[in-house]
């Protein structure tokens, strides 16, 4: 048909910077077989003009919407290949830690602590399937929860494990921190989360972050005795002081954006 012709040429121009490998020819087939639905639809709907019909479907499928679905397509296939190398690649990883434990182990009889050899590899399996789970689920804005989920288990994962290796290896008697600083570190990496995702309330998740990490650099800074408790009390003020800042930044900003009409009726004469 000449209107499968027509759509094929019209596809072949915009994906002529895209080569001819089998993957290209894989997605420049299904987007010909989207626009013969989109045709067959928008036909029984009662357009029945071919001319016109032609032209609607060939300004729907612009260039603009097949590049975008040919970089969704190549990111589909790319995060399939990765969950198909995900277990391998975690299996792999734990294999060797065991290895390099058992090797430490027969080699100098030291057994203890060198089986942190095999719980940082699970950690660091966990957190990078974990954040990985983060990527494959970024764009679904509306999975921000389980994101943030992910997010703060993998701190805390990071946490359990930084605490073993101070306490058991080093005996630090103040490991127990370390779980303080994971707490504030949460805050810190949601509101990250919060921005790289562009939430709505962001300023309201930058106004909590900022007073809540003060409330714990200050009680752990105290329990470690680098700082006085009553005098460094007045750290929370800088806290105050930070989110007055960040509104008056978010009004500064706004305000640029404010509609003006005297700006109208300028527009309006010109």
């Amino acid at each position: 048909m000449k209107r499968n012709y027509d759509y094929c040429e019209h596809i072949e121009r915009i994906m002529k910077e895209k080569g001819s490998s089998p993957l290209t020819f894989v997605f420049k087939r299904r987007v010909l077989e989207k626009m013969d639905e989109r045709t067959n639809e928008v036909s029984k709907r009662g357009l029945s003009d071919e001319k016109v019909l032609h032209d609607l479907i060939i300004d729907e499928f612009g260039e603009k919407r097949v590049l975008s679905d040919y970089e969704k397509y190549l990111q589909g296939i790319k995060e399939k290949k990765q969950l198909k190398a995900a277990p391998i690649v975690c299996a792999a990883v734990m294999l060797l830690s065991v290895a390099v434990y058992l090797i430490i182990g027969f080699t100098t009889d030291i057994w203890h602590p060198t089986w942190l050899i095999i719980e940082g590899a699970a950690t660091a399996v966990f957190i990078g399937l974990m954040l990985f789970g983060v990527s494959l689920l970024y764009r679904h804005h509306f999975l921000y929860f389980l994101l943030r989920l992910l997010v703060a288990g993998s701190v805390m994962v990071l946490s359990q494990f930084v605490f073993l290796v101070l306490r058991i290896p080093f005996g630090i008697e103040n490991a127990y921190l370390v779980f303080l600083g994971a707490l504030g570190l949460m805050f810190v990496t949601d509101f990250i989360l919060a921005a790289a995702t562009k939430q709505r309330l962001l300023i309201l998740n930058a106004l909590i972050t900022v007073p809540v990490l003060t409330a714990f650099v200050y009680v752990i800074l105290g329990l470690l005795h680098v700082i006085a408790w009553w005098p460094w009390r007045f750290i929370f003020l800088g806290a105050v002081f930070g989110d007055l800042l960040i509104v008056l930044g978010v009004l500064a900003h706004n305000k640029k954006y404010s509609y003006k009409p005297e700006v109208e009726d300028s527009w309006k004469e010109n």
